[in-house]
């Protein structure tokens, strides 16, 4: 049995389910060895020497807690956390990736920035498979959002061997060079005139006349 994608798809919320494609990757990342339990809780990385990959953390967040988002009444709370559930940390400064169910409950992979960096808020690609290919294209965060999107990566560091060609091969898919072959148009915090779902899903819950 697999750890990791056990324990993320047990805590999810009611609707909610683990996408084939994320759950084909959670079980090749424990397979490799790279994941780890720490006080009583699974956290998965991408295979590889330190630093050569780029940074994804994969674990079940039990309380959302999206303070810096969320301008709303008590009462709106329990529906927010019925439609966000966070299962990876995106960037050092605390920004994290999170299954939502929009407003016609299809479930997408969204990007939540922590605004004491990142403020990308937005829909990450079309399906999981998008997600995927986003890690493995190179950038040493996928937080940044436009700021990096619009060009290939600039760390040779980076490589993500081992991924891009497991990647390759178990979905018959090339990797995109850049961000924005997935992800044209990334939203940032409180962002009114954004087409972007997620993010007018969001704002609307900090408009006073809500």
């Amino acid at each position: 049995m697999n750890k990791l994608a056990t324990e993320i798809e047990r805590s999810l919320p009611e609707k909610m389910y683990l996408p084939d494609e994320i759950r084909k990757l959670l079980v090749w990342i424990e397979n490799t060895g790279s994941v780890e339990e720490y006080d009583g809780k699974n956290y998965g990385t991408l295979p590889g020497e330190l630093n050569s990959n780029t940074y994804i953390e994969f674990y079940s967040e039990l309380e959302t807690k999206l303070w810096w988002c969320f301008d709303c009444k008590e009462a709106q709370i329990d529906e927010i956390d019925k439609r966000i559930f966070i299962f990876a940390r995106t960037g050092c400064d605390g920004s994290v990736a999170a299954f939502w169910l929009d407003d016609n409950g299809i479930q997408r992979i969204v990007h939540i920035g922590s605004a004491s960096g990142s403020a990308m808020i937005c829909v990450l690609g079309n399906d999981p498979l998008d997600f995927i290919k986003l890690l493995a294209i190179g950038y040493e965060e996928i937080c940044w959002g436009e700021e990096e999107y619009n060009n290939p990566p600039n760390n040779p560091e980076i490589t993500n061997e081992e991924y891009k060609q497991w990647v390759e091969e178990s979905f018959n898919t090339k990797i995109p060079s850049t961000g924005a072959e997935i992800i044209q148009d990334p939203a940032v915090t409180w962002d009114l005139e954004s087409n972007d779902l997620f993010c007018r899903w969001l704002s609307k819950y900090n408009k006073e006349d809500f």
